[in-house]
């Protein structure tokens, strides 16, 4: 097992998106094939999918895996292996879109996960004498984030532009050893100063995830 601190991490914004490529199929199957004409992608661009029919993949963040002209994979939280999508839902229609994490967000003082609370139904019968349920999906979720005060911090001033333009954003929260995750959401960030008597001035900002958050150990 290993124990991760939150010491010497490194968290990213999206710099760039580049257009979107048209999906024209993904199969169920092990490991799941995307396929799209000429989309220029290598192994482990991150790209954003957004899907029809196929729910479990849309709004999120995957690194593409065995890259070939026309198709590519997702690669699975090694990294290496791809995701088995044979019990995913049946594509219907859907884009990727390539993007670029190069906005460094600095003086990030804490961050916190929220949602992602499990839901159930009860399905009890008249004919069962102990009830029953059965697991439907989750809450939503998101990080709140306490940011160092700091206007002149390029990172932040792209946060607020991407709250006042109400643009959606890729995100990555990367650990000294590889591991990380990626999420895509809308962004919170007034930019408003606060903070204790005689502390540091700081700022809350919230990413509320449009997808789930994807976890890759290196």
């Amino acid at each position: 097992m290993t124990v991760h601190t939150n010491s010497g991490l490194n968290l990213y914004m999206q710099s760039a998106i580049a257009a979107s490529k048209t999906i024209t199929g993904a199969t169920n199957a092990d490991p799941g094939v995307f396929t799209s004409t000429s989309h220029g992608y290598s192994n482990g661009n991150v790209i954003l999918l957004e899907v029809q029919g196929m729910v479990e993949v849309n709004y999120r963040l995957f690194k593409a895996n065995n890259v070939a002209t026309n198709t590519f994979e997702l690669a699975d939280i090694d990294g290496t292996t791809s995701i088995d999508t044979t019990d995913f839902g049946v594509f219907s229609s859907g884009t990727a879109k390539l993007v670029t994490l190069g906005t460094s967000i600095t003086g990030v003082q804490g961050f916190t996960a929220s949602g992602g609370d499990i839901k159930t139904v009860d399905t009890t019968t008249v004919n069962d004498t102990v009830d029953t349920e059965i697991v439907v999906g989750a809450t939503a979720q998101s990080y709140e984030l306490q940011m160092q005060w700091d206007p002149s911090s390029t990172a932040q001033q792209a946060m607020r532009s991407a709250f006042d333009l109400r643009a959606n954003k890729a995100f990555k929260i990367a650990w000294p050893d590889g591991a990380h995750v990626l999420f895509y959401g809308t962004v919170g960030y007034t930019m408003a100063p606060g903070g204790e008597k005689q502390g540091v001035t700081t700022s809350p900002a919230k990413i509320a995830m449009l997808g789930a958050l994807t976890n890759y150990n290196a």
